[in-house]
């Protein structure tokens, strides 16, 4: 009859995964709130003023662009934060239940929230325009 491994060395392993993976989260989640930042600034700029068609094209690029970075950032934090929680829910002894317990929990809420505001900014952003066809 063997003895059960010691669970302390288990669960510190799995809270170093989650600590680099929420640490690795933190880039994705603040480039996402400065490119949604620069499109709600973007926006109001263009909505005060009604430049000529050129600029209107590339302002409406830029604004699809920062949309996009802001999503793309926004969700892969969120994903990387989950991850972080499942594997020291389903890894350790604690439960799942308690890994979206613990202290991370409002930053992973935090995260889903930014993730919904910028799907919405990507839904409600001008297409860009397509590029003309070449002969």
């Amino acid at each position: 009859m063997s003895t059960p491994p010691s669970p302390g060395g288990t669960d510190a392993l799995f809270g170093v995964v989650q600590t680099a993976l929420t640490i690795g989260s933190a880039i994705p989640l603040l480039l996402s709130v400065v490119a949604l930042v620069l499109f709600v600034r973007m926006r109001r700029r263009l909505s005060a003023g009604l430049p000529g068609t050129r600029r209107l094209a590339d302002d409406s690029r830029r604004l699809h662009d920062l949309a996009r970075v802001s999503l793309l950032g926004a969700t892969f934090g969120l994903v990387l934060l989950v991850i972080g929680q499942l594997v020291v829910g389903l890894g350790t002894t604690q439960g799942l239940a308690a890994a979206f317990a613990r202290p991370l929990a409002p930053v992973t809420i935090g995260a889903a929230v930014l993730t919904g505001l910028a799907a919405i900014a990507f839904a409600t952003s001008p297409a860009p325009p397509a590029p003309p066809e070449r002969r």
